[in-house]
C-alpha cells in the first residue's frame, strides 16, 4: 500500500509541474512577439527571454563608445562590477494583459534601478517604460527587432 500512495503523490506532482509549464508557454501573440533580439536606441543589443513564465533581458552586445570587457560599476547588489555583456538588466516582468508588468530595469549607465513596464509594438519594435513611483514619471524607449 506504501508504494502505491507514494505512486500516486509522484503522479499528482508530476501533473501538477506539466500543468503548471503548459501556463506558462501559453503566451498570447502580442506577448511571444517580446521574445527576442533588439537593437536599443543607443546602438547595444538585447535579448530578451523568458524564465518560468516571467520575462528576462541580457546585454548581447555594448553601445559603441563602450567595451565588451567594461563592467557595470555603478549597478546595485549583484549587479555591481558584473560584466556589461550577459548582465541580465531587465527581471522579474509578468504577464497583465498585452504588456510585462511589474519588474525592474537597471540603468548600467547611472546604476539606478527602475520598476518598468513592456510591450511590442507590431512585430518588429518594442516599448520599455522605466519609472519610479508613478508610469507618468519616467521615459519610454523604443528598441526594433534584430532579424
Amino acid at each position: 500500500m506504501r508504494g502505491i500512495g507514494s505512486y500516486a503523490i509522484a503522479l499528482s506532482f508530476l501533473a501538477l509541474v506539466c500543468f503548471t509549464a503548459a501556463q506558462a508557454q501559453q503566451l498570447s501573440p502580442t506577448l511571444q512577439a517580446t521574445i527576442g533580439h533588439w537593437q536599443t536606441m543607443n546602438g547595444g543589443q538585447v535579448e530578451t527571454y523568458l524564465v518560468n513564465g516571467k520575462l528576462f533581458g541580457k546585454v548581447t552586445k555594448v553601445h559603441p563608445g563602450r567595451a565588451p570587457s567594461d563592467v557595470c560599476e555603478k549597478c546595485p547588489g549583484d549587479l555591481k562590477n558584473q560584466p556589461l555583456v550577459g548582465l541580465i538588466f531587465l527581471r522579474d516582468f509578468h504577464a497583465e494583459g498585452g504588456d510585462w508588468v511589474g519588474g525592474t530595469v537597471v540603468d548600467p549607465e547611472n546604476g539606478k534601478e527602475y520598476k518598468g513596464k513592456i510591450w511590442p509594438v507590431g512585430n518588429d519594435q518594442l516599448s520599455l517604460r522605466g519609472y519610479i513611483g508613478l508610469p507618468m514619471l519616467g521615459r519610454t524607449e523604443t528598441w526594433k527587432r534584430i532579424p
